[in-house]
């Protein structure tokens, strides 16, 4: 894995590039998606919990694991703008924290306006693996908190808007990641605006993203 393009969470299939390494996002509690291809993860989003059957996908997830066919667990964690009460989703995360935690799987985490609540379940579940923040677009303040805990933060598409680039220089390059997530949108272009922001090079930028996705995932 050299001078790649790592692109951390996608839900987007995009064509088979030597250039590229796309970690696709299968989403267990909506229609999974059956035609994918290893690297993935998987987890119960937030917006598709049921309250009449809010674990509906769990016991899938509990598969993958056991077959060790998932990278990590995700992305799963806490939303207040949806209806989904907070409680049903805290049941929800909590027992998908449980999991990564026996399997020795990282989190990929959804979080919206629920930082605290989810930090209280990972410490609840005294979890102590790797933990991505993914669609990282919150301030430089709330970037250092959860940097200090020792979280990696991954960036979207939303960066190139320029809003977040007190954010973004803030995050060391040893807790850095960059995605698509569900934007129509190149990685490429993410690495460089990234690259120029920090002013180093692309292929700098490639080295530290690679040696963090070997600490995290390998």
């Amino acid at each position: 894995m050299t001078q790649i393009y790592i692109d951390i969470h996608t839900h987007q299939h995009h064509s088979s590039e030597t250039e590229r390494f796309d970690v696709f996002n299968l989403i267990l509690n909506a229609d999974p998606d059956d035609h994918y291809l290893p690297p993935v993860t998987a987890g119960l989003h937030p917006w598709h919990i049921s309250e009449s059957d809010p674990f509906k996908g769990i016991s899938i997830l509990q598969e993958l694991l056991l077959d060790q066919e998932i990278l990590a667990v995700g992305e799963c964690g806490m939303d207040k703008v949806i209806s989904v009460p907070l409680n049903v989703q805290q049941d929800v995360f909590q027992k998908q924290v449980s999991l990564a935690k026996e399997y020795g799987k990282p989190l990929i985490i959804h979080c919206v306006r629920a930082f605290d609540e989810v930090q209280q379940v990972l410490k609840s579940e005294n979890f102590t693996g790797h933990t991505i923040f993914h669609g990282f677009n919150k301030n430089k303040e709330l970037a250092e908190q959860l940097l200090k805990k020792g979280y990696y933060l991954s960036f979207g598409s939303s960066i190139l808007t320029g809003k977040l680039d007190e954010t973004l220089v803030a995050t060391p390059l040893e807790q850095l990641f960059l995605e698509t997530d569900d934007a129509h949108a190149d990685i490429r272009e993410l690495y460089a605006y990234a690259a120029q922001l920090k002013k180093i090079s692309i292929n700098e930028l490639k080295e530290n993203i690679i040696r963090n996705y070997q600490l995290v995932f390998e």
